[in-house]
């Protein structure tokens, strides 16, 4: 079994957005967060949306992650 280091020791999703994280213009869902989980190593925060559509936008502190995700899930 292939297991992220990263993924299983870190704490990379944070519970607030600094100001300089970049959001991703493609909407998460839960195909694309396991795939940030795995594939990526810098840190993000997930922005739940309270509308009627429950809309979940992710950020990046790295804003070539950032990128690289709206490349692979857009």
């Amino acid at each position: 079994m292939n297991i992220n280091l990263n993924t299983w020791f870190g704490q990379r999703q944070l519970d607030f957005c600094p100001k300089h994280f970049t959001k991703a213009n493609t909407i998460l869902d839960s195909d694309s967060l396991q795939w940030v989980q795995e594939k990526l190593l810098g840190r993000y925060y997930i922005e739940d949306s309270d509308g009627f559509f429950a809309v979940n936008n992710i950020y990046f502190e790295d804003p070539q992650e950032a990128v690289f995700y709206d490349l692979t899930w857009s």
